[in-house]
């Protein structure tokens, strides 16, 4: 059911690629990844958003050779549908026992007009969203281990790591994703407060 769904999300965010013209923001996109990384990152030092996306934006136009806006919004189309599959996987993280809490969530993702949208805009919300999703799961994971009465770094670390990983890439992704971490502090602490 989870792969009709992500493909069924993959056709949806797949349609009329090319017929919009790159708008502002999508054309400050592919100005930066079209630069030298040296200097693509020189200048989103200056910029309101972080070089991840754009450095990603850069490799995947060097691996297509081309520019053109349809090809460039394939990436965001791809980093839109890993979404489907992790959304998916925190609703089975969030609620083990109840498949369809995950299930349901991962469909209103796939028919999601805003999803819909950011998943072909050659903007980084797409990979933001990812990020957020995984490190959200990743953070639920390490604090069911830090709950047991035994703990073993085998059972936390990994989970740690996974989410340091994606808290770090979603700040270089976006920096309002410093927002959710701050969240994601909060939840933490008010759940550990007992138990530590």
């Amino acid at each position: 059911l989870i792969a009709a769904l992500t493909l069924a999300g993959l056709l949806l965010r797949s349609l009329r690629l090319d017929a919009p013209p790159l708008w502002w923001d999508e054309g400050y996109s592919v100005y930066f990844a079209t630069e030298p990384l040296t200097r693509m990152v020189w200048l989103t030092a200056r910029d309101i958003h972080p070089p991840l996306y754009y450095a990603l934006l850069h490799g995947w136009i060097a691996l297509w050779q081309n520019a053109a806006p349809a090809t460039d919004r394939w990436l965001s189309v791809l980093l839109g549908v890993a979404a489907l599959p992790a959304i998916y996987w925190v609703g089975r993280t969030f609620y083990p026992a109840r498949r369809a809490v995950a299930v349901v969530a991962t469909l209103l993702l796939t028919i999601s007009p805003l999803h819909l949208y950011y998943s072909q805009e050659i903007r980084m919300y797409g990979l933001a969203l990812l990020w957020g999703l995984l490190a959200t799961g990743a953070l639920w994971r390490l604090l069911a281990h830090l709950h047991q009465p035994v703990l073993t770094a085998r059972g936390w670390a990994p989970w740690l790591l996974a989410y340091t990983l994606c808290a770090v890439g979603g700040l270089f992704t976006l920096y309002y994703t410093g927002l959710l971490l701050a969240g994601h502090t909060i939840w933490a602490l008010w759940s550990l407060r007992r138990t530590w």
